[in-house]
């Protein structure tokens, strides 16, 4: 491990951070969004997989050309008379979407297909679609059909479904015609040949006059009256089979009923057996009577042979209301259904025919040749679109694509990344004012050797800086009287609130103050890890048990102006320890003797110590450390110390670094901090 990626803050041995159970904070502003961006190799990656996937679906994806072709319609006035002789005008709008219509009806678009323009084409029918890049199939498999070889009705399809688009263009009466196409000559002989033949049918059309269109929609409603005629006899075969099957259902629910409560010689079952009978036999008559005309012959031949079976097992039964004979009801009945339903859909469909037919006579009753309609053409068919124009835009925008997605990805992770990394993120997150920022170096590192104030070891590092802005924060406080007593705590362990505790309480000795550094974690202290001259000592716990005297605890360390006062002993259970009277009696005895006195207590959450000598304290400093204490331990603390009257005065972020990682990590219970319950390292 390298001596820069070393935290200056972070515990000897780390330990399990607590989760929280409620989050508070706003993730959704100006942070997450400083964060994705922060994240800015996503962007990159994904904008890379973007380009990628825009290559690979081009290689995929059939080549596209687009020709297009215009044609003009002349709209002329046109008068139609109908019975009543109103006159009406159609209006340019209608007259466009009608030639539309025409241009992609499937009768032009077979003669076009079956053209001999067309029909010359070689490359007419792409490839299969295939997810193998292009690249990677052989020629055989790139390889179009002529048209010659494909059938008119796979041609139309094609074309209808696809290949042509028609669109009319606005405030004006040009229509375009756009044939897409992977061959860019077949998409321009099938735009020409599609107005080509339109002229030609319009031309023809023009021939025969107005009245070979009239006698022509004439013939089609006479032959549409017919049908209908048919159809509405055909139904009326049935009936009387229909009530009587209506009548049959009634009869067999009150038979069962019957059933269910006589035996079977009772006379009312007998009775109403006898009519369920003679409504069988009526029925069976009309079936015969309905699958023997000569319409409906041909309906009920595929229901001949299963009747004839279920006839035969009747005679067997010699019961006419038997099992064989329900089962030659149902299928009766079921047959009936069927017949009733499609002649009364065949009735419907035929009347609306009839009906748009007998109307269309009507607009058609006098009609002008002068008012039909002329077409020329503006603009034979060209390339407007061709895949090389496209392939840029599919570049730029699977890059475009994959970048937001990345930015999205990146910006979802800051969402619920509930950590904080920076001093901006930590005043937008507790409202609280910044008192330092220490950066992340190898500065601190004490790990088996003697301790040493930064501001002698190294004083002209970024860290040393960052503990004279400590200094210089709380100095801008107020008058020294109203701050003497400072309290240095953090929301849960590791946080080197112990390490920022000891260089602050330098900082003011070297400052020429009188300065006394406590310390009053009692459950996990490390004071005595940092200074030797404490071990086995007689410290805080001696005093306020009574057992030592508060002189004889004091020791003067090697810097100048700096006093020392350990934990002591461990104590089995502090907060009985840690009573208002004796804490009174402390703190009033050492604030006679000191200018400063720098408080190193325990985590906020895992315990109440805190909270109870915040009390005592005049300022209370947060340490929280970056990419460790998550957003809602930190809001946590902060209310925790409101509570107890004691507000942050402000906050001191550790540990700062360039980049900055998206894990989430939280604390677990607040009781575990206490070594009886569990571990969180060496640092308190």
């Amino acid at each position: 491990m390298n001596n820069e990626d070393i935290d200056p803050f972070a515990d000897l041995q780390d330990s399990p951070e607590p989760q929280v159970e409620q989050q508070s904070a706003n993730r959704f502003g100006s942070g997450s969004i400083r964060q994705a961006l922060s994240r800015w190799w996503m962007m990159l990656i994904f904008g890379a997989l973007g380009y990628a996937a825009a290559l690979y679906y081009m290689s995929i994806v059939p080549t596209k050309n687009e020709a297009i072709a215009v044609l003009e319609v002349d709209i002329k006035q046109r008068q139609v008379m109908g019975a009543e002789l109103e006159t009406d005008r159609l209006s340019p709008e209608l007259v466009l979407a009608t030639t539309a219509s025409k241009l992609t009806s499937p009768a032009i678009l077979a003669k076009v297909a079956e053209s001999p323009e067309v029909q010359a084409l070689q490359r007419v029918m792409p490839p299969e679609f295939s997810f193998k890049p292009r690249y990677w199939r052989s020629e055989q498999e790139l390889a179009f059909t002529p048209a010659s070889q494909v059938e008119t009705v796979d041609l139309v399809d094609k074309m209808s479904k696809g290949w042509v688009k028609i669109s009319g263009r606005r405030n004006t009466s040009l229509i375009d015609v756009k044939v897409s196409h992977p061959d860019s000559e077949a998409a321009r002989v099938i735009a020409d040949t599609i107005l080509k033949v339109f002229l030609e049918e319009e031309e023809s059309s023009k021939s025969g006059g107005a009245s070979a269109v009239f006698q022509s929609i004439k013939k089609e409603a006479e032959e549409a009256r017919l049908d209908l005629d048919e159809a509405q006899n055909s139904l009326q075969v049935y009936v009387a089979a229909t009530k009587l099957s209506e009548q049959i259902q009634e009869a067999r629910v009150e038979l069962l009923n019957l059933r269910q409560r006589y035996k079977a010689k009772h006379p009312k079952l007998i009775q109403f057996s006898t009519v369920y009978k003679d409504l069988n036999k009526r029925f069976r008559r009309e079936i015969l009577r309905a699958s023997t005309t000569e319409s409906e012959k041909a309906f009920w031949m595929k229901y001949k042979d299963q009747l004839q079976e279920l006839d035969e097992k009747i005679i067997e039964e010699q019961d006419s209301i038997g099992e064989a004979a329900d089962e030659w009801l149902a299928v009766a009945q079921n047959a009936l259904s069927t017949r009733a339903n499609l002649l009364n859909a065949r009735i419907t469909q035929g009347q609306q025919l009839y009906d748009r037919l007998t109307q269309r006579l009507t607009e058609l009753n006098v009609a002008d040749e002068e008012s039909i309609d002329e077409y020329n053409i503006v603009q034979s068919a060209f390339i407007g679109l061709t895949q090389d124009s496209l392939r840029l835009i599919y570049l730029a925008g699977g890059t475009i694509l994959g970048a937001v997605g990345g930015f999205g990805l990146a910006y979802l992770l800051g969402v619920i990344d509930y950590k904080i990394y920076d001093v901006r993120s930590v005043e937008e997150i507790t409202g609280i004012g910044c008192m330092a920022a220490v950066p992340m170096h190898s500065t601190f590192l004490r790990k088996g050797k003697e301790w040493q104030p930064v501001l002698i070891k190294d004083k002209n590092s970024a860290n040393a800086e960052a503990i004279r802005n400590l200094r210089a924060s709380i100095v801008l406080l107020g008058q020294k009287h109203r701050h003497k007593m400072i309290l240095v705590t953090s929301a849960i362990p590791g946080e080197g609130k112990t390490t920022v505790a000891s260089e602050l309480a330098a900082s003011f000795a070297m400052n020429k103050e009188r300065t006394l550094l406590v310390g009053l974690d009692l459950r996990k202290p490390r004071l005595e890890g940092m200074f030797p001259e404490l071990k086995d000592r007689a410290g805080v716990t001696e005093v306020l048990a009574g057992q030592a005297e508060l002189k004889d605890c004091v020791v003067l360390n090697h810097v100048e102006n700096l006093y020392l006062l350990g934990s002591g002993g461990k104590c089995s259970n502090p907060s009985e320890l840690l009573h208002e009277e004796e804490l009174h009696d402390l703190f009033s005895r050492l604030a006679g003797n000191f200018d400063r006195i720098v408080i190193d207590s325990a985590p906020i959450l895992p315990v109440s110590d805190t909270r109870v000598l915040a009390k005592f304290a005049q300022s209370v400093v947060m340490v929280v450390r970056a990419r460790k204490a998550p957003v809602g331990a930190v809001l946590r603390s902060i209310n925790l110390l409101k509570s107890a009257g004691k507000p942050p005065a402000g906050v001191v972020i550790n540990g700062l670094k360039k980049s900055t990682g998206s894990g989430y990590y939280g604390y677990k219970g607040y009781g575990e901090y206490n070594g009886e319950y569990g571990y969180y390292g060496d640092e308190a």
